[in-house]
């Protein structure tokens, strides 16, 4: 009978369990003689080879749920290039490049019995919202603590902090060693007190609610997340005084006597007075603000100079919410410069007069302390004088700062002029420095170009207009500008718009001509600064995927190559041990050295090949996006004519 469709075949008769062992023993045998022979054949080739470098390639994702050893990789024979360029071995042997810096190798490894995880892995972003199901696998809390407590804050990187955001509220299991002692301060309470800092107490205080252990045992951190709060308003004073109630520090009396006199309670307000008096600390700023805050008159500046300048006293955040609760202005010559957080709260008191809270508040919208919103309403009530409106230009031509700045703002809502609208809002963008264009005050500019259209009547400010948007990630409008630009026929001025268009919108890296057409134009001319941006320019091209051909590197850099880390001014260690984490596919690991690289500058602040290594080895652990991203703030601060070299101070400090 014919078997039917339905029917299971039948199957081979079953092979003896020994039967694979014995096969695969003859062919060994066959193939290699005796275990003896394969034992000096085994010698013969010498140890392993690592097969990866210390910069895994883009396309090399490793598999984040593989368990990855911890193996210390060996010192390699050679230095491995920070950016190694797509040519063969036998062309690049004739190229000579410098070298990336190594470390010494480490310690042998040992064994070490894990305990139980961390308390402190709770998190309100789990998987794809986060950094994954694990991050955290594969380094220990030792390890961890130090790298976290470190982390930049002040960052004008819009980027950098959305991911340092998501790094600290990822949800990931610590694993601790079962003979390791206590840390000084619990994972929980860094990330919260991190938080804080960063400026998002909404994000600090979720993270709280999960973690409230860490926060009860950690005075710093309930401090920095009650700063925060003060500093952004509408502090929830019995939440927040509930989270000192374990704590004897002078501070938490002070925030009762603050909260006191918000409500208008004045017998609690004279009681808590009369304990902080009975407390000593006579010289103390905070005691002359809660006088006023009590009913004297407002304390002369000499007497808040303490507080305000040199960070004397219990916080300045706290004596900053008192003035303004007691309606005490600052005043323009002690301002906290080096503080973005005091900054905002000081742009935020409505008793101070606007310029000074204007050029406060722009410093503090540069380290992403307030929005472009809050700029907006700040640049809107600084008074003008006389005709000062008319001859905004002029003034801003000798006058690069905040009250300019708003005065160009002033004037584009009063012209009805189409020609001068266009100048206005070009000079608006020119006003803007290249590190800042990414954030809150590039996003304010561009909000003047949002009310000029992209004709021929603009070409002029095309290339500037196009640029902007593509800092800022607004793709529609770049490209529109950039097709004007492009239409008005100047290459000259349109050229270096095609590294950060590639950057931006992923299309047209792999075009050999294109890059041949840009850099032939860039190079045209270009000093030796030119020269640097524009090894730098390639480096990041190269680090989101297009292909940059030796001929390129040769012609840019006078045949030095491509630049490395060497020249970069980072810590070697930091810059091996991004390599590191990455090829072992420890997503969390990866992100803090890459968020500690790049530092409280952020991409625009640091060398491109900095901003280069950092994007190839987070595309290694799946964030291509944020690679992305950096890289383009990063491209935009290189491209163009104001363009602007990399730095070791905060761009703050240029307001």
């Amino acid at each position: 009978m014919s078997a039917s469709r339905a029917e299971p075949r039948p199957k081979a008769a079953a092979v003896p369990d020994i039967a694979p062992a014995l096969i695969l023993g003859s062919v060994l045998l066959g193939l290699f003689g005796t275990a003896d022979t394969i034992g000096a054949a085994a010698q013969a080739l010498g140890p392993p080879v690592r097969l990866t470098t210390d910069a895994p390639a883009a396309s090399a994702v490793p598999d984040a749920a593989a368990p990855a050893p911890r193996v210390p990789p060996p010192v390699p024979a050679a230095p491995v290039p920070a950016v190694i360029p797509p040519a063969t071995p036998a062309e690049a042997a004739t190229i000579p490049r410098p070298v990336s810096p190594v470390v010494p190798r480490p310690g042998p490894v040992a064994a070490t019995a894990l305990g139980a995880p961390d308390p402190d892995g709770a998190g309100t972003l789990r998987g794809e919202q986060g950094l994954g199901g694990d991050p955290w696998r594969g380094i220990g809390r030792a390890e961890l603590l130090p790298l976290i407590a470190a982390l930049p804050v002040d960052t004008p990187s819009p980027t950098t902090k959305a991911l340092e955001r998501r790094l600290l509220l990822s949800a990931g299991s610590l694993a601790t060693a079962t003979a390791e002692p206590p840390p000084p301060r619990r994972f929980g309470a860094l990330r919260i007190a991190t938080l804080a800092r960063l400026g998002d107490p909404a994000g600090a205080a979720d993270l709280a609610a999960l973690l409230p252990d860490a926060l009860a045992a950690d005075e710093p951190a309930a401090r920095a997340l009650t700063d925060a709060e003060l500093i952004r308003g509408g502090i929830d004073c019995p939440r927040a005084l509930a989270r000192g109630k374990g704590f004897a520090s002078a501070y938490w009396t002070k925030l009762d006597l603050f909260c006191r006199a918000r409500v208008g309670d004045r017998a609690g307000t004279d009681a808590a007075l009369a304990t902080l008096r009975r407390g000593g600390g006579r010289s103390d700023p905070f005691l002359a603000v809660a006088d006023a805050l009590a009913g004297a008159a407002p304390p002369p500046a000499r007497l808040l100079a303490p507080a305000l300048t040199s960070g004397e006293g219990d916080g300045v955040a706290l004596t900053l919410a008192a003035m303004r609760t007691a309606r005490i202005g600052v005043p323009p010559g002690l301002l906290p410069l080096n503080d973005p957080p005091a900054l905002a709260a000081i742009a935020t008191n409505p008793s101070t007069d606007p310029a000074t809270r204007t050029a406060a508040g722009e410093r503090a919208a540069a380290a992403l302390f307030l929005d472009s919103r809050q700029l907006l309403d700040l640049y809107a009530q600084v008074p003008a004088q006389g005709d000062e409106l008319l001859r905004v230009a002029e003034i801003a031509g000798r006058d690069r700062t905040a009250r300019s700045r708003a005065l160009v703002h002033q004037a584009m809502a009063a012209a009805m002029d189409g020609r001068r609208r266009v100048a206005l809002a070009g000079l608006a963008v020119g006003l803007v420095d290249p590190r800042l264009r990414a954030g809150p005050v590039g996003n304010a500019a561009a909000g003047l170009l949002d009310s000029v259209s992209p004709t021929a009547d603009a070409a002029a400010l095309a290339p500037a207009a196009a640029q902007l948007y593509y800092a800022l990630g607004r793709l529609d409008p770049a490209r529109r500008w950039h097709d004007l630009a492009l239409r008005s026929g100047r290459s000259a001025d349109t050229a270096w718009l095609w590294p950060l268009a590639v950057v931006a919108t992923a299309r047209g890296g792999n075009d050999p001509v294109a890059l041949t057409a840009w850099l032939d134009e860039a190079l045209r001319g270009a000093d030796t600064a030119a020269r640097g941006r524009i090894a730098g320019q390639l480096a990041l091209l190269q680090a989101v995927g297009v292909v940059v051909p030796d001929e390129a590197w040769l012609k840019a850099t006078d045949g030095a190559g491509p630049p490395s880390g060497k020249d970069a001014g980072v810590d070697p260690a930091l810059w091996q041990r991004l390599g590191d984490a990455a090829s072992g596919g420890r997503i969390g690991e990866t992100v803090t050295v890459a968020l500690l690289l790049l530092g409280e500058g952020g991409p625009a602040g640091v060398a491109p090949v900095v901003v280069a290594r950092v994007a190839a080895n987070l595309k290694a652990v799946g964030l291509e996006p944020d690679a992305r991203a950096l890289v383009r703030e990063a491209m935009a601060t290189l491209a163009g004519p104001t363009a602007a070299g990399p730095t070791t101070s905060s761009p703050t400090g240029t307001y």
